[in-house]
């Protein structure tokens, strides 16, 4: 299979059983992150996958998602009702201070430049605007032993444990030190047995 089918397996396979465990905790933080805001707002899911998450929210507010891929993108535009957008992460097509929330989930670890993206998400968050950063916690031994099991063995072409598929390998440490250069910390918490570091961030 090749690596532009995006992973197609994989990420259909989150929301079933057992990979749907894992991410019920991201669900519920998403949840209240969504939930602050007022109908109509502006919500970019980026590097939005097969937009699972963000389009559950599609009759409420004006989502737009963003990835790289365009079978991604094809996928999201057939099954959703808000605007996807084949885009690079560092070069987004909007104005600044467009966004009232930035959803970042499972998207920075596949960054070569994390910190060229962070910065471009700032730009286009309006002041006072919000971003839900979701990634892996590699200081977690649990992630490692998880990752070189069932991912080794059992994840398909989505082989996490390789270098070219999470070239950036967080802490909560290099989280914070990047994260906090762009956006004023509202938050920062460790869930699913500390393997999943989420950071809930202003602009300042």
């Amino acid at each position: 299979m090749k690596k532009k089918q995006y992973y197609f397996d994989y990420l259909k396979n989150t929301e079933k059983f057992p990979r749907n465990l894992y991410h019920q905790a991201k669900h519920y933080l998403v949840d209240q992150a969504v939930s602050q805001c007022l109908s109509g707002f502006y919500i970019l899911d980026a590097g939005c996958g097969l937009g699972n998450i963000s389009g559950r929210y599609d009759k409420d507010y004006s989502i737009f998602g963003v990835d790289k891929e365009k079978s991604a993108i094809k996928y999201c535009r057939e099954n959703y009702q808000g605007k996807y957008i084949k885009a690079n992460l560092e070069n987004l097509p909007f104005p600044k201070n467009k966004f009232n929330l930035i959803l970042f989930l499972d998207t920075i670890e596949h960054l070569k430049n994390p910190e060229r993206v962070l910065k471009e998400l700032a730009r286009v968050l309006k002041q006072k605007g919000k971003i839900l950063i979701c990634t892996i916690n590699y200081a977690n031994p649990l992630w490692f032993i998880l990752e070189n099991t069932w991912h080794r063995f059992f994840g398909g072409n989505c082989k996490t444990y390789s270098h070219d598929v999470h070239p950036t390998r967080y802490t909560e440490k290099l989280l914070l030190k990047q994260s906090n250069k762009y956006f004023k910390q509202i938050y920062s918490k460790n869930r699913v047995l500390a393997m999943e570091l989420f950071y809930l961030g202003q602009k300042r």
